[in-house]
């Protein structure tokens, strides 16, 4: 008997430590506050229109259509619908700030007409999706680098997005 319940003592011990012990670890690896259904309402490819404008006296110095990716995780691609000789692959982190409104970030590298580096380009942008989730406005400035990191300037992007919907 006194076998018995040495062994129970143990086995209860033994139970209720791992009891308190997942506990801990489960209240650690607590979810996320940032983790909703809004955050990730971003996610997916939509067709961008953008405006980049002269950041201090908002004249309008070019305008393309482009396709933003925006991916779980908090990454994302950009593809401009300008000459890709010009530019790489522009590549893309984002997050969401409160409610329907995000930041995205994204880099990508200038080339001259024969190809060399000659630079990058950093834009930093806020965005806001509507309540349906289907459209979008951004705005935020593109600061352009030589190669050796000086900034040469800035400009000061704004775009409206849809949902790409494959038509």
């Amino acid at each position: 008997m006194k076998c018995f319940a040495k062994v129970f003592v143990i086995s209860m011990t033994f139970l209720i430590g791992t009891f308190f012990v997942t506990g801990f670890v489960y209240a650690q690896i607590a979810p996320n506050p940032n983790t909703n259904a809004r955050a990730s309402r971003i996610v997916g490819l939509w067709d961008v229109d953008v405006v980049v404008a002269n950041c201090a006296t908002g004249t309008p110095l070019a305008s393309f259509s482009a396709l933003h990716k925006y991916e779980f995780g908090g990454t994302g691609q950009v593809v401009p619908s300008t000459n890709p000789t010009a530019l790489s692959a522009h590549m893309m982190i984002w997050n969401h700030v409160t409610n329907n409104d995000y930041q995205m970030a994204l880099k990508m590298y200038r080339f001259d007409a024969n190809g060399a580096n000659i630079g990058w380009v950093v834009l930093q942008n806020e965005i806001s999706i509507s309540e349906n989730g289907q459209d979008y406005v951004g705005s935020g400035v593109a600061n352009m680098y030589n190669t050796q990191g000086t900034l040469l300037g800035s400009s000061c992007p704004s775009f409206v997005g849809t949902r790409f919907t494959g038509e």
